[in-house]
């Protein structure tokens, strides 16, 4: 029964604790973007989408990666050893590409000049601590990079 409530308790917390982190980012996102609208006053959250699918796919790619590499060693061989060098420049490379970070559309409504409420969309980035790395707007221009 203990171990029951103790893993309860510890699901909660791990719960909390990633809610805890979007929100800061949305916060993060937010800062950023409300002192630059023509009427921050009129600002309305929307809605965040984190998409968590690339990040993920990478670390179990690496993980695959980095076992197939202590399977080959166990041979020492020829063709493992060559085997064993490709895989290395592909882990190299998939580090070189920084794939571990998170991508997602951030949206709101504001005022435009004419007073109009618009919808307006952002696509930003952050990494695996969920720290912003960069805000593009619906142009694809840049107005946050970390």
């Amino acid at each position: 029964m203990n171990k029951i409530i103790l893993l309860l308790l510890i699901l909660i917390v791990s719960i909390s604790c990633q809610k805890s982190k979007i929100e800061n980012l949305q916060n993060e996102i937010e800062s950023i973007i409300k002192p630059n609208l023509n009427d921050p006053s009129s600002y309305e959250f929307n809605s965040m989408h984190l998409d968590s699918i690339e990040y993920l796919t990478s670390k179990l790619e690496m993980q695959t990666i980095l076992k197939d590499i202590r399977n080959l060693e166990k041979e020492n061989n020829k063709i493992s050893q060559e085997q064993i060098s490709f895989l290395k420049r592909k882990i190299h490379f998939y580090s070189s590409l920084d794939k571990y970070k998170f991508k997602g559309n951030f949206s709101f409504r504001g005022n435009n000049k004419f007073g109009a409420k618009i919808l307006a969309e952002y696509i930003f980035e952050a990494d695996s601590t969920y720290k912003l790395i960069y805000i593009r707007d619906n142009n694809g221009d840049t107005i946050y990079k970390n």
